[in-house]
């Protein structure tokens, strides 16, 4: 017994004899596997596009801790290259850069590349002839007082 049928694909309609038949020519049936594959293909896309989102948050977020503990210890008494605090100051940029828009984790590496200014400039004019520096006990608590503030702002949105 011969039915009618429309074609899921291009919506004409045929006449079949297993009622499984969803198109009406093998054109249509291979249009079909392909328009499947493409799905596959963007969700695959979409999923990797966030896994490497996450990805980045979570070096981003490493780092600045790194960045955050060298910090401390720079202001605990350890003389330090000048050269270091510059390369710091650019890598919080560059984290800062590439972090999540309107995230908390952009405004507390704004934040930190505040320090890290104010560091410069201190160190700019307080080193010594082979490029060393020792911060200054008020430099130093100012100092260790904002790394509290960002940990305790980045601590409470975990």
């Amino acid at each position: 017994m011969m039915r009618e049928k429309m074609c899921t694909i291009c919506k004409e309609p045929f006449t079949y004899k297993n009622k499984s038949k969803q198109y009406c020519s093998n054109a249509c049936k291979q249009q079909a596997l392909r328009n499947r594959q493409k799905v596959k293909l963007k969700q695959s896309a979409h999923s990797t596009e966030e896994l490497n989102g996450k990805y980045n948050v979570e070096l981003i977020n490493r780092m600045f801790n790194t960045c955050i503990k060298q910090t401390e210890a720079m202001c605990k008494g350890i003389s330090i290259h000048y050269s270091i605090i510059i390369f710091m100051k650019e890598m919080i940029q560059s984290l800062k850069l590439n972090a999540p828009v309107d995230s908390k984790l952009k405004k507390q590496l704004e934040r930190m590349k505040g320090i890290m200014t104010t560091l410069y400039k201190y160190s700019k004019n307080n080193q010594c002839e082979y490029g060393y520096v020792c911060f200054d006990q008020l430099t130093s608590d100012k100092t260790l007082n904002a790394i509290k503030q960002i940990k305790r702002h980045l601590q409470s949105r975990v």
